[in-house]
């Protein structure tokens, strides 16, 4: 858990493209009110490094990172129980966070903590307040920070709420060109040869960035938005489809930011477009499969016509006034807090082209930016809301009570200690000891988890779908569904099947990528050998299982059901029906998920599922776009 710039940073504008990531972080230094930026991108992408050279350039700030095994102790910090036996004062100790005041909080992957953790820090960054209670007492501190968070989409999602907390998001890329690619090369051996020099043939663009991000900071007072900017503003996050109003307001502060980093203080439909981007992707609610169920418009009608500031317009224009609709400009003003406004009644109008073709556009750059969400794999099992918690053995698990030991304590509970030995204090030689402690009074920890499964994949890859596009729709969910088990660290594993291949390709792992990538490489085609992948699903799992006997499974069995390859001579599909009454594996659920869209054709799929007593999901049910 270190803090402070790195010794060896590369230069902030060293870093190669990036244009979307850079502005954002350039953004969130110059206003104060920005508290979160989100990037997303590959790995391998410069995420890190630009946030760690960026930081670094700041004077006055240094990076705290938060270590992924982060536990809310860790994060916050402890009461001194020591200064509270003997002074009576209930004082925090350590803790990230109190180290992060005035700096900047770094999260790396952030999709892959503990979600609890992760949204009572932002909680906790947003209200500026830190409260740490234990057993009854609480003390706490302020705190004056800003979250910068990575994460890789490949690995996991983060919660809509969650990332909702985020003022701005943006994704990172690899270079498409071989050109770039070749200056990224050789641009970081230069550094590894000669890390000072090469710091140095950089240093005076540094300089200019930190100089217009301080004249942005001069002038941001003064920059102004007129009303009819911010109805554009609502415009687009309503044509969006965004919820809530954290959007509106994150657009209105970055498009005024905008407009001081171009030292303006007037507000322009340019920086509206920009701020839209910049604070959108990880907001909207509409997806391309909605657009196109949309009813086409009568020629030269606009797009948004039927939006709410539209009929607004319309009536004031039947009512005769000489203004469709004319709005003051909203400003700060040095003698008012930022966060009010005041109205200049010198207005303008709103042009409704302008406005579609702001939305336009930013649809259009998000739609460019837009990934692959992930499928969300509990509830697509039956199993929706809050996990249940277990106890947890050995040291895992998050401490939520203590007991008194029984035999050896290899987990002891510290503070439940102290406070079972504190009545003795005075009665014990305190031997130079602050607190003597005896063996009676040591207790133990009571640790909880999260309850888990382990989801087994098994894949159809016969020519029946391997020869067309559903294969392609199959490895999309099935990655999404993987992403989503990920982030609550559900082991996974993959069984696929295709005539005289049938095979676990990769045992529970919680290692979304090699099934991804096994998945990518697997050979297509020839029959359905239905019934041996059944056979094998079943002794795999009851060997499994004798070896975790308190572990969920569940069976995501990706097919079109229909039987080709019978394990014996005969009918294939008779002797399916004989093999589904075997398949009763204790503790394991099934799940089958049809890939095939026709309506006419026998639904061998459904039939499947009413012989293994599973849930029945179509493919096109689990797309998001």
């Amino acid at each position: 858990m270190s803090s402070g710039p790195l010794r060896r940073c590369f230069p902030f504008s060293a870093v190669s493209g990036m244009d979307d990531v850079k502005k954002a972080l350039m953004c969130a230094a110059v206003d104060d009110n920005i508290l979160g930026v989100l990037i997303k991108g590959p790995a391998g992408t410069a995420k890190s490094v630009l946030v760690r050279s960026f930081v670094n350039m700041l004077p006055h700030a240094d990076i705290v990172n938060v270590p992924q095994n982060v536990t809310s102790e860790d994060l916050y910090g402890g009461l001194d129980i020591e200064e509270a036996i003997m002074f009576g004062k209930t004082v925090v100790k350590g803790g990230i966070m109190q180290r992060a005041d005035k700096n900047i909080l770094y999260v790396d992957n952030i999709n892959l903590f503990d979600t609890s953790i992760i949204s009572s820090m932002l909680g906790c960054v947003e209200s500026g307040k830190v409260i740490v209670e234990r057993e009854g007492i609480s003390a706490g501190y302020d705190i004056d920070t800003k979250v910068i968070a990575t994460m890789d989409p490949a690995e996991g999602t983060l919660p809509d709420g969650m990332a909702d907390r985020f003022d701005i998001c943006v994704q990172s890329y690899s270079a498409d060109d071989i050109e770039k690619r070749d200056s990224v090369i050789l641009s970081n051996l230069e550094f590894d040869t000669d890390p000072e020099g090469f710091a140095e043939r950089y240093s005076a663009r540094d300089d200019s960035v930190l100089k217009k991000i301080n004249e942005a900071k001069r002038i941001l007072k003064d920059v102004r938005i007129t009303a009819s900017g911010l109805i554009r503003i609502s415009d687009v996050c309503m044509n969006l489809k965004v919820k809530g109003h954290r959007a509106d307001i994150s657009v209105a502060r970055v498009s005024k930011v905008l407009a001081a980093l171009d030292g303006r203080t007037d507000v322009s439909d340019d920086d509206i477009k920009e701020a839209a981007v910049l604070c959108l992707l990880h907001r909207r609610r509409e997806t391309k499969k909605e657009r196109k169920r949309e009813q086409p418009r009568p020629a030269g009608r606009p797009e948004d016509e039927d939006n709410a500031v539209q009929d607004t317009i319309a009536a004031e224009s039947s009512s005769g006034s000489a203004t469709a609709y004319k709005m003051g400009v909203i400003e700060n003003t040095p003698d008012t807090d930022p966060e009010h406004i005041t109205y200049d009644p010198s207005g303008d109008i709103i042009d409704l082209g302008t406005v579609a073709e702001i939305i336009g556009s930013v649809r259009e750059k998000l739609d460019d930016m837009e990934i692959i969400e992930a499928v969300r794999l509990l509830s697509i099992g039956g199993r929706t809301g809050r996990r249940k918690e277990m106890t947890a053995k050995g040291r895992t698990g998050r401490y939520s009570g203590s007991k008194i030991p029984e035999g050896r304590v290899t987990d002891v509970a510290f503070d439940a200690t102290v406070r079972a030995a504190a009545p003795y204090q005075r009665s014990r030689p305190n031997e130079g000891l602050s607190v003597s402690i005896r063996g009676q009074d040591i207790r133990e920890k009571i640790r909880n988890r999260k309850d888990s499964c382990s989801f087994l994949f098994a894949v159809d890859v016969s020519g029946s779908l391997g020869r067309s596009w559903f294969m392609e729709d199959m490895k999309n969910g099935i990655k999404g569904m993987l992403m989503d088990s990920y982030v609550r660290r559900d082991k996974v594993a993959l069984l696929t099947f295709r005539t005289g291949d049938v095979r676990i390709s990769v045992p529970f792992t919680r290692s979304v990528e090699s099934i991804c990538d096994i998945l990518e490489n697997t050979e297509v085609g020839d029959g359905t050998p239905l019934g041996a992948a059944l056979l094998l699903i079943r002794e795999y799992l009851l060997n499994y299982l004798r070896k975790n006997k308190e572990e969920r499974c569940c069976v995501v069995l990706l097919t079109d059901g229909d039987a080709t390859d019978p394990v014996l001579e005969g009918n294939a599909s008779t002797e399916l029906v004989k093999i589904a009454e075997t398949m009763r594996i204790p503790n394991t659920e099934w799940v089958v998920i049809d890939p095939t869209s026709s309506i006419w054709r026998v639904n061998y799929a459904s039939r499947l599922s009413e012989m293994l007593g599973a849930r029945y999901i179509r493919l096109n049910d689990l797309r998001t776009a």
